[in-house]
């Protein structure tokens, strides 16, 4: 299992972690996806590498900013 953290702003309640979830879920192969507001990180963990452009476009579209990868 590949674990990739993202570090996205904006997130306010609940509901902006849904949201992320669900977006990263439906263009992304992954096994496992959890926001956290008060991180500011969403915690991915996939079967493979993940393609770091879509990624990153993916949370962008949901309006929310993506500020990078955690290392």
């Amino acid at each position: 299992m590949i674990r990739t953290v993202i570090r996205v702003d904006g997130m306010m309640c609940g509901m902006c972690e849904t949201h992320i979830n669900e977006a990263v879920r439906r263009h992304l192969p992954v096994k496992k996806v959890k926001a956290n507001r008060r991180k500011k990180e969403v915690l991915i963990e996939s079967e493979a590498e993940l393609d770091r452009d879509l990624l990153k476009k993916t949370i962008d579209e949901t309006g929310y900013t993506f500020l990078g990868f955690a290392e």
